[in-house]
């Protein structure tokens, strides 16, 4: 029996796999993602279509992605944060991912799943000569936090 873990399960699991910098009070949070498995027998006109359905899916929610990293067996779909996004403590990043979990359940695109690999990411910006009103210490999972800034279009990447 294959069981598959759902978002809410991976959120929970930030517990104990996340690293102890992204939830430290020091660093500033890098990413969250997700990704779409690609079937292995779509062929590559399949493929595009398949693309160009998550692109219109990704545009009608409600916090647009930065990029979209596409490999041979999944489509990764990462959110970035706006500004400097801060959490303080474990279980202040196990609710963030919890909201990211309730996010990608309610999108309307099937199979979308928490990619867990950016627990054990390196956070990219340390906020220790940031001023207290540079950094947003209670982010929440919404466009203000979140996503594409206006103006700007969702990145694609060929791996």
């Amino acid at each position: 029996m294959n069981h598959k873990k759902s978002n809410y399960q991976i959120a929970i699991s930030s517990l104990t796999n996340a690293r102890h910098d992204h939830y430290d009070g020091v660093n500033a949070i890098y990413r969250l993602s997700a990704y779409a498995k690609i079937p292995e027998s779509t062929c590559k006109d399949g493929f595009e279509r398949q693309l160009q359905k998550i692109m219109k899916n990704l545009s009608s929610l409600s916090v647009y992605p930065n990029r979209i990293y596409v490999q041979d067996d999944k489509l990764e779909i990462d959110w970035y944060p706006k500004g400097y996004q801060m959490v303080m403590n474990r279980g202040q990043y196990a609710g963030l991912l919890l909201e990211f979990a309730e996010f990608l359940n309610k999108a309307n695109m099937r199979d979308l799943v928490i990619q867990d690999g950016f627990f054990g990411d390196d956070p990219e910006e340390s906020v220790k000569s940031m001023s207290n009103d540079m950094i947003n210490f209670f982010p929440e999972f919404n466009s203000d936090c979140f996503g594409l800034r206006d103006n700007n279009s969702i990145e694609i990447m060929y791996c």
